[in-house]
């Protein structure tokens, strides 16, 4: 391993180390010399920016051109930021990477400048380029968030590229660089438009989960940002966390435009290709039709794989905007509904779905499935509340049962919901802790509605949302342990304590394959391999055909470890004899792999660092 590292990487330092240009300091030099303000009502104001809070979000009124909004931002929730999500999200990219291989001295550091010199600065140039070549025209909202929070350009930069990059990472390992470590970034975002047709009152209701891998962090700081542009650009907003200084995620303008992003895990990638949510925060700038944001996806093809669900307002036009590297599929919707979650569905983008495994193939389906029997099943009298209903809904239809984790639209990794009303010029957005989409629900105004002079003092509702807590709590509780576990091996890269955390989510929901599996796959990174042996063997009773199979697997590998051959061959042959050949291709092929060798050498090592498991759906990337 040491020397396929030292092959791999070059010793050069990074690229990254962009800083502010004087010039951008001189010319805004105003901003820089503002103080926060006090106002009467409780609120703060800073330069032409202004923060408020309601139901524990906070309420972010910008104006000004790209640095000066991003300026605001960064100063009005400056602790925030430092201490929530965008630190967390530029290092998505170093963390997976240590996760991953073992703690070389100067060596695993090297391999991560080496990974964000070759696929984030990459991207990042490509989109510079793309844009004409001046670097301002990109940087420049960087640059002002970075001043405004005082924290590192580099941070913002990784922030925004961050997801894109691992996305780029995991596309070119499975079209064949198997010198690349698996990174995983696939997210479960879920939304749906419901058209007036369908709805109580005859008005469009389009709702919205984001699913994101940075429980603690980005569900901590709620914010949603009323942009104020005074540079040409229209009117627009974002539900978003504090730092993340982007509409490209979630997004709704003045023109009746939304937008929301699905990652979709596909082999068509390269770092030549743009930022996607970039690309979506031009949508919101400057699209006021339909038409107008298909064409601006068209033009900016983006580094990955990705789905936009696309409604516009007051034209009555639902799509996805299916996109990769290579391609753009539209697939625009003439029926009541529309749902999304995250997998290609034209016909001409189906090749591109990277199956990474049955539990993520499955666990996108099934989202798609329940959000689609939930609107149908409320055909004329769907409203906001019938949404939130939808977005906090725990029902797997797969296997026909409650659940707290897998196959469900309220996964735990939901970290901001939102519920938009147009008609009414209104949205709720959920304000707790993930997954919060099992938490109050808060009224807001769209962009049209918002008026800084009266937002204090206006009346609000409140959506109670606690069913699943009170209806299910020992299945909510293991389902919050299980973030905690999650939380320990992603973020402090602590697989021991991940593992013992876990117990208690298997003791909480013995039931729940998906625990166990986790609980064994941690046990082995951790070196506990008596442990890892008997939560796979706990899974070999229970009703998921896929976890009861690849904990087979893996214990199938332990016993090869072990030079248990004949069980270890008992075991691979088990899982060749049930494993779906389509469902279960990626757990085929490492029985394929490992079984050979088993056969030729006998006793065959497992390297337990190099697991590449997959903590947001409770399954490996690799096997």
């Amino acid at each position: 391993m040491k020397q396929f590292l030292l092959a791999l990487i070059s010793f050069t330092p990074a690229i990254f180390a962009y800083e502010t240009p004087s010039w951008v300091k001189e010319k805004y030099q105003d901003i820089y010399n503002s103080q926060i303000k006090v106002e009467a009502d409780g609120s703060k104001s800073f330069h032409q920016g202004r923060l408020f809070r309601r139901g524990g979000i906070r309420v972010l009124s910008l104006k000004g051109d790209d640095f000066e909004m991003a300026f605001q931002h960064g100063r009005l929730l400056q602790s925030e930021t430092a201490e929530g999500a965008l630190p967390e999200t530029a290092a998505l990219l170093e963390k997976s990477v240590r996760n991953i291989l073992p703690d070389i001295p100067v060596v695993t550091s090297s391999v991560v400048d080496y990974f964000y010199r070759n696929y984030t600065d990459k991207i990042l140039q490509y989109a510079i380029k793309n844009k004409g070549g001046d670097p301002n025209q990109i940087l420049l909202e960087a640059y002002g968030l970075a001043e405004g929070a005082q924290i590192s350009a580099d941070t913002v930069i990784r922030g925004v590229l961050g997801p894109e990059s691992l996305q780029v990472v995991l596309g070119e390992r499975f079209k064949g660089n198997k010198l690349l470590p698996a990174a995983g970034s696939a997210n479960s975002c879920t939304d749906f438009v419901v058209r007036g047709e369908v709805t109580a009152q005859g008005e469009m209701v389009i709702g919205r989960n984001t699913d994101y891998p940075l429980n603690g962090f980005f569900d901590k700081f709620p914010t949603i940002l009323y942009y104020h542009p005074t540079n040409g650009a229209q009117k627009h907003l974002s539900v978003t966390s504090a730092g993340l200084h982007n509409a490209g995620v979630i997004g709704y303008n003045e023109s009746g435009l939304f937008i929301g992003v699905h990652t979709i895990p596909t082999a068509e990638v390269s770092t030549s290709g743009n930022p996607v949510f970039l690309v979506g925060q031009e949508v919101m700038r400057y699209a006021k039709t339909f038409d107008e944001a298909v064409a601006i996806f068209e033009k900016y093809k983006p580094a990955a794989g990705w789905t936009y669900t696309l409604a516009s307002v007051y034209e009555n036009r639902i799509a996805s905007i299916e996109l990769t590297n290579k391609r753009i599929s539209v697939r625009e919707s003439k029926g009541g509904y529309y749902a999304q979650s995250n997998h290609f569905r034209t016909p001409q983008m189906l090749d591109a779905n990277l199956e990474l495994n049955a539990s993520v193939t499955e666990d996108s389906q099934a989202r798609l499935i329940r959000a689609e029997q939930l609107i149908r099943q409320n055909q004329g009298s769907f409203s906001v509340e019938e949404a939130v209903k939808v977005l906090s809904d725990k029902f797997d239809p797969i296997n026909g049962e409650i659940k707290g984790f897998g196959n469900v639209i309220a996964v735990h990794t939901t970290l901001s919901s939102a519920v938009f009303d147009p008609a009414r010029g209104r949205l709720f957005m959920a304000s707790g802790m993930g997954p919060v989409s099992l938490t109050p629900y808060i009224e807001l105004p769209l962009i049209r509605e918002f008026d800084e002079s009266l937002f204090a003092s206006a009346d609000y509702k409140h959506l109670e949302n606690s069913s699943f807590n009170q209806d299910f709590p020992l299945l909510a509780k293991a389902e919050q342990k299980y973030i905690e576990a999650k939380t320990a091996f992603e973020t402090e890269g602590n697989p021991k304590k991940a593992s013992v955390i876990l117990r208690e989510s298997v003791s909480l929901d013995p039931d729940n394959s998906a625990y166990s599996f986790v609980h064994g796959i941690l046990s082995l990174k951790a070196g506990d391999f008596k442990g890892a042996e008997f939560s796979f063997s706990s899974n070999l009773n229970k009703k998921y055909k896929h976890y009861r199979l690849a904990s087979l697997y893996y214990l199938g590998r332990i016993w090869a470890s072990q030079g248990k051959n004949s069980l270890a061959k008992q075991a691979f042959v088990g899982v060749l004899a049930e494993a779906d050949p389509v469902i279960e291709r990626t757990l085929i092929a490492a029985v394929k792999t490992y079984l050979p060798k088993v056969k030729k050498w006998g006793k065959t090592p497992l390297n337990a660092s190099a697991l590449l498991i997959f903590m947001p759906e409770g399954d490996m990337l690799e096997y």
